[in-house]
């Protein structure tokens, strides 16, 4: 078997068993004798080295993958010319950014975003705030909040539209939560027993809570940069 198969893949791609042998740094007498079938069954050191000249996986080589398509595409890659071998690169290139597109519409979901006004460290009036639609592939995320302003750079900037998940946060994930009338965005701290609503980068005011107290409207789970 795997002398049938050296002979067709040496004979498709034009190379002597001479040039075979320097290629794969053997004897030309023990390639000769797996070339011709007198050898079946040689070390495995041998046929890895002989798969490696000619860029292709042992199982290739023995012929386990003949009847795949992608193997077959790889035969036809190997015995083209550059010209040829730029169109299947190109193409395929294309294919694959084709397919991924496809594949992130497809998974993609709308989910409210909020567009505050006035300045975001002081809060932001939840229940006023203008809602548009916008489209995420991160499963996780049931509503966002448009970043207005610089006012938490250079952690998240002005444009920013950060994407929530309906969970509490875990120690130090940042998170909107409801405060009277207004909401806040902070890192979520737990302390000594304390749960600190820490402001980012000293901008705001900071909330020293108990859990019991806490009303959270969803925990920072991806972000969409515009």
């Amino acid at each position: 078997m795997l002398g049938a198969r050296l002979r067709k893949i040496l004979g498709s791609r034009g190379i002597s068993i001479n040039e075979y042998a320097e290629m794969c740094e053997l004897p030309l007498g023990t390639v000769r004798n797996i070339y011709y079938g007198k050898t079946t069954d040689p070390k495995v050191s041998t046929v890895l080295k002989m798969a490696n000249a000619l860029n292709m996986s042992v199982n290739c080589l023995m012929g386990e993958y003949a009847n795949n398509p992608e193997e077959k595409i790889l035969n036809y890659y190997r015995t083209c010319g550059n010209h040829g071998k730029s169109l299947i690169l190109l193409t395929a290139k294309y294919e694959a950014t084709a397919a991924k597109a496809e594949r992130n519409s497809s998974e993609k979901h709308k989910i409210p975003c909020l567009l505050p006004n006035g300045e975001l460290n002081k809060g932001i009036a939840y229940d006023s705030c203008e809602i548009v639609d916008i489209e995420t592939t991160i499963k996780d995320a049931f509503v966002s909040v448009k970043i207005t302003s610089n006012d938490f750079a250079p952690v998240f900037c002005k444009g920013d539209i950060l994407l929530l998940a309906n969970r509490f946060p875990e120690n130090g994930e940042y998170a909107f939560f409801y405060i009277g009338d207004r909401a806040f965005l902070r890192k979520f701290i737990e302390e000594n027993g304390q749960y600190k609503l820490q402001c980012i980068h000293n901008i705001g005011k900071e909330f020293i809570m108990k859990r019991v107290e806490l009303e959270y409207i969803g925990t920072y789970c991806g972000v969409v940069r515009t």
